[in-house]
């Protein structure tokens, strides 16, 4: 700081950032390490005995060995596979199985990479000023829920056997 009276600096008190002053100057920041670090590998562990003690306290259940002479028997994917089987779905035959299992959704992936730089428009949080990421985001819910609904189709209409 600059005092008026003699025309030299006078030196800059060093003020220590503690826990009940850090509220008060937002522009200071109380070290990461190792405090934070700590408490998350705190947390961490704590979350991996839970999941060790559940896993022992409650196994996942085992159904009954695979039958190899069943004819009957029709494979489905996990849940999180039926996004794919839909693209085969839309997809049939063995020419178009590529393009619906590895180019369609690599252009949605790139495109959702792309869209910062797609729309470059300075204005925030207004739907109505960025049609392009308004439509982006609408398409986006459309397929997530298209995809959900037949997979619930397939799923209620799955013959078991």
């Amino acid at each position: 700081m600059y005092a008026p009276a003699t025309g030299k600096a006078k030196p800059v008190e060093e003020e220590v950032i503690t826990e009940e002053n850090v509220f008060e100057r937002p522009d200071e920041t109380m070290g990461f390490f190792p405090g934070q670090v700590l408490k998350d590998g705190y947390v961490s562990t704590f979350i991996l005995i839970a999941c060790v003690v559940l896993s022992y306290a409650a196994p996942a259940p085992l159904t009954e060995p695979a039958n190899t002479a069943t004819v009957t028997y029709v494979p489905r994917p996990e849940w999180f596979f039926f996004f794919y089987e839909q693209m085969l779905m839309f997809f049939p035959g063995y020419a178009l199985i590529s393009f619906g299992a590895v180019v369609v959704p690599t252009i949605f992936i790139g495109l959702l990479f792309a869209v910062p730089w797609l729309d470059r428009s300075p204005q925030h949080y207004n739907a109505i000023n960025r049609p392009f990421a308004s439509v982006i985001g609408i398409l986006v819910v459309i397929v997530v829920v298209l995809n959900m609904l037949l997979a619930v189709s397939r799923i209620i209409n799955f013959p078991t056997g």
